[in-house]
């Protein structure tokens, strides 16, 4: 009877643990409402956030990174077909390029294939071991190598970043989340 009382004592103890070990995780992998009015999730360290603004959306990154940090949108394979956004900030300067999943592993700019660079730049920090890029992107470009996005619906969403600061190289992390805008 002792031993039983043990072992339930002990269970008991495990499951409490457990649940404020998974309740110490935070938001990690759900969707939120921060204090800024942004949308915000986490995968992998990596912090997407994210607000709709007329006809443009509105974007945050964060990564724990010196190189660069990448998001893409609604893949219909691994990254095949997902409108991709990438950045790094070297010194003063925030470099973003709109992409384009061309293959289930591999990424090209749109203008590489004769689309456009529909990203517009907002800020690009990078301190000690972090870099954030925020960037604002239309909902519906008008490119046939964009997604069109829509308020209210459901997207498959890729999150990834990589240690150096080049657009070429491949990540060290990456997850992959799901959003509602």
């Amino acid at each position: 009877m002792r031993k039983m009382k043990s072992f339930i004592t002990l269970f008991g103890v495990v499951i409490l643990l457990l649940s404020i070990g998974h309740s110490a995780l935070g938001k990690e992998g759900k969707q939120f409402m921060n204090k800024e009015g942004y949308y915000e999730i986490t995968g992998a360290k990596i912090t997407l956030e994210w607000k709709i603004d007329g006809p443009n959306l509105e974007v945050i990154l964060t990564a724990p990174t010196r190189g660069w940090v990448a998001v893409g949108f609604d893949p219909s394979s691994l990254m095949k077909d997902a409108n991709l956004i990438i950045g790094y900030v070297k010194g003063d300067e925030t470099f973003v390029r709109d992409d384009f999943g061309n293959y289930f592993t591999s990424h090209v700019s749109d203008e590489s294939l004769g689309g456009s660079n529909d990203v517009v730049i907002k800020e690009g920090v990078e301190k000690k071991k972090e870099t954030k890029i925020a960037f604002i992107i239309p909902l519906n470009s008008g490119d046939k190598y964009d997604k069109v996005l829509e308020a209210g619906k459901s997207y498959t969403v890729l999150l990834a970043y990589g240690d150096v600061d080049k657009f070429d190289v491949r990540h060290r992390k990456r997850t992959k989340v799901e959003i509602t805008l």
